[in-house]
């Protein structure tokens, strides 16, 4: 089995290396959520991810059938209501290919208990690849995202936690990892949309603009089953032209959906934002457990969970550094206290 996720994980990689024309800008994403930014040690406490993300030829020979198939669920292939829905705009259709690492982790705020006590978190952990498509044009952009992963040990959760709060945070050692989420293949397939609010357009040319769009999207597998609406605004200096979900998300990668790029010699931006989402959650494998198998901690999920966030990004040149604060609303049933947790966000673009 391992053999062939990993053959399977080589495969996918090479078919996003092969695509890419040579020379293209490539960009560097690592983020980081942690609940002791926010003052806490509980619930989502650690998230860690980093991504690799190249633009690819539409028209490229390499594509093959998993590529393809992605193509086709980023709504690129104008024709139909649904893409045209989509991708409004006559501009160019624009690809980027991307891959990425993820670790989650989550934890009762009790380290000492052996089992999460009744209204915390059970724990759980996820390590998964996933596999990307992103299509935009004109203030459209669209993915759809592959992902690939396993819970229980192999996630090497416990591992992880252990090694920062040893080295990095002073922090307890958690006690109940033999409790974990057991170990199961998951598959899942991400679908995520960003459209431009064209009416905060006006203010390109002004000192501080503000630009902003709203979103849709979804997750289908046995990792997590949802659908989610929301938007987000910006207001700074010299506002870019791309913006990245600054948390921890499968499937963010740099998504160019605004005008206002200012000129090459306004190297430096500075803005701060603020978003909101509400989520249908279907299922969680961190709380409902695996779909396979028993697990004795699963609590129930609530079926409707929304969050808001915050924070304060500056860009140079090709890099890009992001401090952001999310609050989340109850997530499981008789949860004692909601999730808090900050992100750390650092983008880097050069060339191969």
């Amino acid at each position: 089995m391992h053999l062939r996720i990993s053959l399977l994980v080589s495969s996918l990689i090479a078919s996003a290396l092969s695509a890419a024309e040579p020379h293209s800008p490539w960009q560097l994403i690592g983020q980081w959520d942690n609940d002791l930014l926010t003052g806490s040690d509980d619930g989502y406490t650690n998230g860690a991810r980093i991504a690799f993300v190249r633009p690819i030829t539409a028209g490229s020979e390499e594509y093959y059938f998993l590529q393809n198939t992605l193509n086709s669920l980023t709504g690129s292939e104008r024709g139909n209501r649904i893409s045209n829905f989509r991708f409004p705009d006559e501009g160019e259709v624009t690809f980027q290919y991307g891959v990425g690492l993820t670790q989650l982790m989550f934890t009762p705020e009790d380290s000492t208990a052996t089992t999460p006590p009744r209204g915390e978190r059970p724990y759980a952990s996820w390590l998964g690849l996933e596999f990307s498509l992103q299509a935009a044009a004109g203030d459209s952009a669209s993915s759809a995202t592959l992902s690939i992963g396993t819970t229980g040990k192999n996630s090497y959760g416990e591992e992880a936690q252990e090694w920062v709060h040893r080295n990095i945070s002073d922090s307890p050692l958690f006690q109940g990892w033999d409790s974990q989420a057991p170990g199961e293949l998951t598959i899942n397939l991400h679908l995520d949309h960003k459209q431009r609010l064209r009416f905060l357009d006006h203010t390109q040319n002004w000192p501080i603009q503000i630009d902003g769009f709203y979103e849709w999207g979804g997750a289908l597998g046995n990792f997590r089953s949802d659908a989610y609406l929301g938007a987000l605004l910006r207001i700074g200096h010299n506002l870019p032209e791309n913006y990245i979900t600054p948390r921890v998300q499968l499937g963010s990668f740099t998504a160019t959906i605004f005008d206002n790029e200012r000129p090459a010699n306004q190297d430096f931006a500075i803005y701060a934002y603020t978003g909101a989402r509400g989520y249908a959650v279907l299922h969680d494998i961190s709380l409902d457990g695996p779909l396979f198998r028993d697990w004795d901690e699963s609590v129930d999920s609530e079926p409707w969970v929304g969050e808001f966030s915050f924070g304060i990004a500056t860009r140079y040149k090709l890099v890009e550094v992001s401090l952001s604060h999310t609050l989340r609303s109850d997530e499981f049933k008789h949860q004692n206290n909601s999730s808090r947790y900050g992100s750390v966000l650092l983008r880097i673009g050069t060339q191969f």
